[in-house]
């Protein structure tokens, strides 16, 4: 059996025996190792969920807004990143569900949130965080970055690939 989050988990009795309670949810916590290849949330990081809860036929229906910061690594410049981050789930828990299917599942009258929130988050982290929207990057040539100065370098190298095209000569047109 698989170790309940005790900061996103609630108890569903209740919700079971009486289809017409539905129950507020104001949770927050810690959850561990989210991350994709440039951006993660802190393991330390406080998530929020806010949302209800309520019994269908099917299991427990939950509605809720997750929230909480981002930090990464700028693609173009290296330098720090970070944002906030706000996601809206709507999703299906069901007893002794089946773990290739589109639901998440309970066992017993607990339901731990923790993997469908952290499922959500990695969704919603950005795969090309950036520091800044107009970032200018690093030099290719020299790795100055272009956000604090200019560039020193006097002669752009060009590749040698490329350098028969740079000899190329067209007509003016007239």
């Amino acid at each position: 059996m698989v170790p309940v989050n005790r900061d996103f988990s609630f108890g569903v009795t209740k919700l079971l025996r009486d289809p017409a309670i539905v129950k507020h949810l104001d949770l927050e916590g810690q959850i561990p190792e989210i991350y994709v290849t440039s951006s993660w949330i802190a393991d330390d990081e406080v998530i929020h969920l806010e949302g209800v809860a309520e019994s269908v036929h099917e299991g427990i229906l939950v509605k809720a807004n997750i929230s909480t910061n981002w930090s990464g690594e700028c693609v173009r410049c290296l330098s720090p990143a970070s944002g906030d981050m706000k996601v809206s789930v709507i999703e299906l828990f069901e007893e002794r569900a089946d773990p290739e299917g589109d639901s998440y599942p309970f066992d017993g009258d607990v339901v731990d949130l923790a993997e469908m929130i952290k499922d959500n988050l990695v969704l919603e982290l950005p795969l090309v965080p950036l520091c800044k929207n107009d970032c200018r990057g690093l030099c290719q040539y020299c790795g100055q970055n272009l956000n604090i100065g200019t560039c020193d370098c006097k002669e752009k190298a060009i590749d040698p690939v490329w350098q028969a095209l740079s000899e190329l000569e067209f007509p003016e047109n007239t």
